[in-house]
């Protein structure tokens, strides 16, 4: 199993973390693998294939459901399944607790995976011609491009069950064809627009992978240590396909939780760590990028204009946003005007605020050496804990609101007049009650932990304390407004 070094990629790489200095790693943490049955199953071979299986059979299903069962979206599994049940699974329990655990038994990969591990390696390669991942884009643009394309389709996805079932067919082929090209898992990692969602959230999530003790990494082979297998893997294993270098991780967020080097790891040197949901946030050690600032915004603002255009009074705008709702020039029109509405407030208005309270922090702190851009970029990261309780807020409210449809088209699937399960009769029954205070919760729970982490941010990068709290000022307004304009369509 061992995994061909991409040229120059992943030496290049190897060096640039072999440089990076120790993390420091003074929070509480707990290692899962003490627990001998969730250590038997992190280092089983099959669990992750197991899971992988399953999923695509069930999503296979779900595919063949949007083809040729009903057209009616609350009437056919692959809306319902998709868009009220796994999505919702997805962010209200997956991501916020186990982080990446969704790419550990992603479907859509499964296909192209198995080509590249099983058909390729017969010819000595892992991928046709080995070819590096264009260094242009060495970044999270594209993927997020992709994810607000998807974004601007959102009323469409969830009422047309052939235009869900075709959107998961074209991931699948990307996949494929990514897989086939290009070593590893750079699908994953630079395409996958649930890559998007995933990854940045991970990084607030209390799961980490982390290696038990780096000094033990740092032993050389010939005194014992081992010869990274858990980057170039070995009989027991694959090297990390999302290149990482467990030696020097101080960030979950490109980690698929592969459980890779669990196995390849010669010296058993690898943790499951349970940890405090804010510290890789608050952590120095951990590099602030543009394109993740921008991605932190974009992901912020998509819950707040979901909401709106789902749960909002102006029904119209829901009807801009449905391109297949009018068969003429006049819905194409209404369309592209519900996409450049949705592009201004995610590309536009909210960095532009969080641009004005940056220049405000600015001025209110009067920082030497700091500028407004190194603002915009750090701070950007506190918004992460508040984006992920708001898509938590977005999706509690759906499940209260659809959760009816879920029996109903388990008992009839295509929308064929089944009654498996005996519960086709049950009607909308919106369970709308525990709403408003939920929702008030996860606002607040998430404004105390951007501002935790947005002052420890400023903290670090003012040496006085007084400057810190007068550059938190603007951030902190800005924060507690979002929260209010998202709450007013509840409560």
């Amino acid at each position: 199993m061992t995994e061909e070094k991409a040229p120059q990629q992943q030496q290049q790489q190897e060096q640039q973390q072999e440089e990076r200095p120790q993390q420091p790693q003074p929070y509480r943490r707990k290692d899962l693998l003490q627990y001998p049955f969730v250590k038997k199953a992190i280092l089983s071979r099959n669990l992750q294939p197991l899971a992988q299986l399953i999923n695509f059979a069930l999503f296979t299903f779900v595919i063949a459901t949007g083809f040729i069962g009903i057209s009616l979206g609350a009437k056919n599994l692959a809306v319902v399944f998709t868009w009220i049940l796994w999505s919702v699974l997805l962010a209200l329990v997956l991501t916020p607790l186990m982080g990446r655990s969704w790419c550990f038994m992603c479907p859509v990969v499964w296909p192209g995976e198995i080509i590249q591990r099983k058909l390729w390696r017969r010819f000595g390669t892992s991928s046709l011609g080995n070819r590096r991942w264009p260094r242009v884009l060495q970044n999270v643009w594209l993927q997020d491009f992709i994810f607000l394309t998807f974004a601007s389709w959102m009323v469409v996805l969830v009422t047309q069950p052939f235009v869900t079932a075709v959107a998961v067919i074209l991931l699948m082929f990307v996949a494929v064809v990514t897989f086939s090209l290009f070593p590893r898992r750079q699908f994953c990692r630079r395409l996958c627009p649930m890559g998007s969602f995933i990854g940045l959230y991970s990084s607030f999530s209390p799961v980490e992978v982390r290696v038990k003790d780096r000094d033990t990494c740092l032993i050389p082979p010939e005194k014992g240590g081992c010869h990274k297998e858990c980057y170039v893997g070995s009989e027991k294993g694959y090297g990390c396909p999302w290149y990482e270098f467990p030696q020097n991780m101080v960030s979950d967020v490109d980690c698929g939780l592969c459980t890779e080097c669990f196995k390849t790891c010669p010296l058993d040197n690898i943790a499951l760590n349970v940890r405090p949901f804010e510290v890789e946030l608050e952590s120095e050690q951990v590099k602030r990028k543009p394109d993740e600032a921008w991605r932190s915004m974009i992901l912020l603002a998509l819950p707040i204009v979901y909401t709106a255009v789902l749960f909002g009074p102006w029904s119209w705008i829901k009807n801009w946003g449905d391109l297949l709702l009018y068969n003429s020039s006049v819905g194409l029109t209404q369309h592209i005007f519900y996409v450049l509405l949705v592009a201004d407030v995610v590309l536009g208005l909210l960095p532009g605020l969080h641009y004005l309270a940056s220049l405000g922090a600015k001025f209110l702190a009067e920082p030497k050496g700091v500028s407004a851009r190194t603002l915009f970029v750090n701070y950007a990261y506190a918004y992460i804990p508040l984006g992920l309780m708001l898509w938590v807020g977005f999706n509690f409210s759906l499940i209260m609101m659809e959760w009816s449809y879920i029996p109903v088209v388990a008992s009839d699937p295509l929308g064929a007049g089944w009654n498996l399960l005996g519960t086709t009769h049950l009607s909308w029954m919106p369970f709308a009650l525990p709403i408003p205070i939920a929702e008030i919760a996860f606002a607040l729970l998430g404004v105390f932990f951007s501002l935790k982490v947005g002052y420890t941010t400023l903290r670090r990068m003012f040496p006085d304390k007084m400057q810190a709290i007068m550059a938190l000022i603007p951030f902190a307004v800005l924060t507690a407004t979002l929260a209010i304009i998202f709450l007013w369509f509840y409560v």
